[in-house]
This record gives C-alpha cells, sequence and structure tokens, in this order.
C-alpha cells in the first residue's frame, strides 16, 4: 500500500516515519542542527529523506517549527531554527525527488492530527497547544484548520506579555532562561521540591493568563496539550486553572476541557492527514 514520508521537524529533535492508511511506519528520530546555517539546515532535511524515503512513498510532508505560507510552503520565519527562513521548501524539495509536498507549521500538524485521530468527538472547534522549545498552536474550527490569510493564525506564542512575549514564559524557554533545565527541576518537584514546585506554579499561571486571551478570541470546545513540558502536567495544572478563573469569564472555563495529549506521534499523523487533504486524488492512490 502507497505511503507518506511525514516529517515532524522541531526546533530540538526530528521525527520521520512512513505513514500510511494502515497507521505509522517506523518512528526513526533525529536531533536538529537548529543553529546551523541555512544550508546546513536544509541538507539535514534532505539526508533524512533520502534514508527513510521508500519507493511506496507517494510524496512528502513536513512539520516545521515556522510561519509558513502553505499555497507554495514558503518558510517565512523559523524563531527556533534562526536560519530557516525566506526559503520555498516545498519547490526545493520537489526539485530534489519530484514529489508532491505539503508544508505546514508544526503545531498545525499536531492539532489537526489531534483532530483526525484522537479521542475528542464531539467537538467541532480544537485548540492545540504544543509546550516545548517554544510555544505553539493550531486552531481547528467548526472541523477546518483555519491558518488565515498569511498563515501566521494561532500564533499565540508571539503575543506581547510581560518583558516579552507569550512562550518565553510557557516554554522551555522559562527554565532556560533561569539557568534551568526543565525536566530536572520536573523531577526535583515530583520529589517535593519547595524551590522547583515553586517554578511550575508560575509556569502554571502564565500558561493560564494565555489561554485565557484564547478563550475570548475562539471559545473553544477543548484544548490539548502537547509538547515536551507537558509530560509535567500535574505540576501545573492546578496553577493552570486558578490563573484562568482569575482571567477568564466563569462560563468559559466551566465549560472548557483541557487535556493532555494521549496520540503517539500526533505531528505526524496530521502530516498524513493535510497531505491527504491538500494533494489531489492521494486518498484513491493511498487507498490503492
Amino acid at each position: 500500500m502507497s505511503g507518506v514520508l511525514c516529517i515532524d521537524l522541531g526546533g530540538t529533535k526530528a521525527h520521520v516515519a512512513e505513514v500510511s492508511n494502515n497507521g505509522l511506519g517506523k518512528v526513526h528520530r533525529y536531533d536538529v542542527p537548529a543553529q546551523g546555517s541555512k544550508q546546513a539546515v536544509l541538507a539535514f532535511i534532505e539526508r533524512i529523506i533520502v534514508v527513510h524515503l521508500s519507493v511506496q512513498c507517494m510524496g512528502i510532508s513536513l512539520g516545521v517549527p515556522s510561519s509558513v505560507r502553505v499555497a507554495d510552503g514558503y518558510i517565512i520565519e523559523t524563531v527556533n531554527i534562526p536560519n530557516l527562513h525566506s526559503v520555498s521548501l516545498k519547490e526545493w524539495l520537489y526539485s530534489k525527488f519530484g514529489l508532491p509536498v505539503v508544508v505546514h507549521n508544526d503545531a498545525n500538524c499536531f492539532t489537526f492530527g489531534e483532530y483526525q485521530y484522537g479521542s475528542h468527538l464531539p467537538c467541532n472547534n480544537l485548540i492545540g497547544i504544543t509546550l516545548g522549545t517554544g510555544l505553539g498552536s493550531g486552531v481547528v474550527l467548526n472541523g477546518e484548520l483555519y491558518i488565515g490569510s498569511n498563515g501566521f493564525a494561532g500564533e499565540f506564542g508571539s503575543f506581547t506579555y510581560l518583558e516579552g512575549i507569550v512562550e518565553e514564559y510557557t516554554s522551555g524557554q522559562f527554565f532556560k532562561q533561569l539557568g534551568l533545565d526543565g525536566a530536572q527541576e520536573a523531577e526535583k518537584a515530583k520529589l517535593g521540591d519547595t524551590k522547583s514546585k515553586a517554578l511550575f506554579n508560575q509556569f502554571g499561571q502564565h500558561l493560564g493568563h494565555a489561554i485565557s486571551l484564547i478563550l475570548l478570541a475562539f471559545d473553544p470546545d477543548k484544548i490539548v496539550l502537547g509538547g515536551s513540558v507537558t509530560q509535567s502536567y500535574s505540576l501545573f495544572k492546578s496553577s493552570l486553572f486558578s490563573s484562568l478563573s482569575e482571567h477568564s469569564h466563569e462560563v468559559l472555563v466551566s465549560h472548557l476541557c483541557v487535556q493532555p495529549s494521549r496520540l503517539q506521534y500526533a505531528p505526524l499523523l496530521g502530516s498524513f492527514a493535510l497531505f491527504i487533504n491538500e494533494i489531489p486524488h492521494a486518498k484513491e492512490v493511498l487507498n490503492g
């Protein structure tokens, strides 16, 4: 059966797998040369595709941590891979491999993967938030992924907040700016360390404030959290909802479901679903 080579490119790691209607193939993990030159990052992407592209693949679908002009797969800006910008990734990959290519923001892939394959029905309006190297977000409204006129919809992490922007307070950057490792702080907090627990309490307060703005903008049925920091959800859940209650109308909070993702490799599955949506006749070919 035909498949699609799907890539989830993050600011730290990349996952690659062939995906078909039968599900995910073997998932491979790579460290991303995030601080490399544009040429080095593109060479990395090309290399992992060459290694895993099989004759059964009918195309390539990527989720990238970037602002993307989806129509032509143009990378506008990639904050956490600073030199990957101003490049038509879709056109470049097509010139290399001669296959249909779809490029989306990685948080859009996560969100659409959750919407299509997660356990969220009935749910027509869903927000996905990834808490990792940065904060990424995707928006599904009335069952459709909403990207906006220029592909910037859902960039909540770039909202101005306190002395910077939202993602500096609601992602791994929160700990990094304090000279700390978030995973280590989580382990200490789980063992009862008072200072570490207080850090996650602050993190939840910041995230709750950010989500309160999202509620007023979109009033979703559900918010799904993904990314590495979400593994510590139990440490900041209470302060998150306390902050939400402080900054949002009680009707919005009382009807809201916030849930950590239970879907493994949602961005890869979302890349596959978006490929089917956007490539003519893909569904027929994949059904073989």
